[in-house]
């Protein structure tokens, strides 16, 4: 039975639930109305068996579904790192102190309007998102997540089609064989081994490298000697992005690498790349910099020289060069791929790809008269 009490202090009323069974709930309403409308509802959803209890929705703040979450990501997601960062903006954020169970769609629409206008790109604003929208997937508190909607108005992600031409490879590769800086001892002579050996193996950075230790997350080794098979040119990855393991193929070139990797560091177990991620990401910018500035001093008038193309797209690279010689299943072998919807993301065709069809086209056509005539 419901029964309602009004608060003259407040002008307000107060709706009280009670049935054998479930927790006793209260809500307040400006009007007996609203009182009266929420109490029959509610009453109905105890009858039908479809009442959902959300006291723990209504106690619980969204910065402390946050903190449970960052203990959850940092033992099962390999990205922790970048979610963290996603994570403490939230919390620091004007709806880090409300209670779960009064977050609505039109808070994260204010939210989504705000980072657009201090120009933050749909995509970005999809993956803030996404850090709440996995709170209610993981933990429950009686409700939907209610960034569904917001996403609904963001714009779809567009594929990254970035492709390295032969001459910025030309330029970038000069750079990264050359170690300079301004203390020799610093000096990063694995980024150039790293990268070629990325591109051919499509391996992530995370698969070559593992993860830096933090404060927030332990350190995770990457490749290791242990993992790799010369004999049957074969590598294993282990815990990649997507938490399993997966052994990779190694074309020559890629072996070239792991023989230069054994000269600068001869040992037979443990790391094969004795660097880390932030040693690399400094060293591929300082030598994207060079490179851009050679090119603009040999002449170049291509402002797009290098512009945007970053080390994830050595993966990209790697994908649509092996895309023309082996057919989608194989690959998947290539790049871990399990979805191939996801690996199509990857393949990229360039102009002279697209050539190059052509040209077999050219070959069939001709083959095919000869054997007409």
């Amino acid at each position: 039975m419901a029964a309602f009490k009004y608060y003259e202090d407040s002008g307000k009323w107060q709706a009280i639930v009670r049935k054998k069974g479930y927790p006793t709930q209260y809500k307040t309403f400006k009007t007996k109305f609203e009182a009266e409308k929420w109490a029959t509802v509610t009453e109905a959803n105890m009858i039908q068996n479809v009442f959902v209890d959300n006291k723990e929705a209504t106690t619980t703040t969204l910065s402390e579904a946050l903190k449970l979450y960052a203990d959850y990501a940092k033992k099962n997601n390999n990205g922790f790192e970048m979610e963290l960062n996603r994570i403490d903006r939230w919390k620091a954020g004007k709806l880090g102190q409300r209670p779960i169970s009064s977050l609505r769609s039109k808070d994260f629409d204010e939210y989504r309007d705000q980072r657009r206008s201090d120009g933050i790109s749909d995509a970005t604003i999809r993956n803030d998102l996404a850090i709440i929208a996995a709170v209610f997937k993981h933990f429950d508190y009686g409700m939907d997540s209610p960034t569904k909607k917001t996403v609904k108005t963001l714009a779809s992600s567009k594929k990254r089609d970035r492709r390295l031409s032969k001459l910025e490879e030309q330029y970038l590769m000069a750079q990264l064989d050359d170690t300079r800086c301004s203390d020799p001892k610093r000096a990063n002579k694995w980024i150039a081994i790293t990268a070629r050996f990325s591109i051919e193996t499509s391996a992530r950075r995370s698969e070559l490298l593992g993860f830096d230790k933090t404060k927030h997350a332990p350190s995770s080794p990457g490749l290791l000697w242990e993992n790799v098979d010369l004999d049957n040119c074969v590598c294993e990855f282990i815990d990649t992005k997507n938490g399993t393991d997966r052994f990779a193929p190694l074309s020559p070139a890629a072996i070239k690498c792991l023989e230069q990797a054994k000269n600068l560091n001869p040992a037979t177990k443990g790391v094969v790349f004795l660097t880390t991620n932030s040693a690399i990401k400094q060293a591929w910018h300082r030598a994207k910099i060079r490179a851009q500035d050679q090119y603009k001093a040999d002449g170049g008038e291509d402002k797009n020289f290098l512009v945007d193309f970053r080390w994830h797209d050595n993966r990209h690279e790697a994908a649509s060069r092996w895309s023309n010689e082996f057919d989608i299943k194989t690959l998947k072998i290539v790049t871990g791929h399990k979805d191939t919807r996801s690996l199509m993301r990857y393949i990229n065709p360039d102009k002279s790809d697209v050539a190059n069809v052509a040209a077999k086209m050219a070959a069939v056509s001709k083959a095919t008269t000869q054997h007409t005539e």
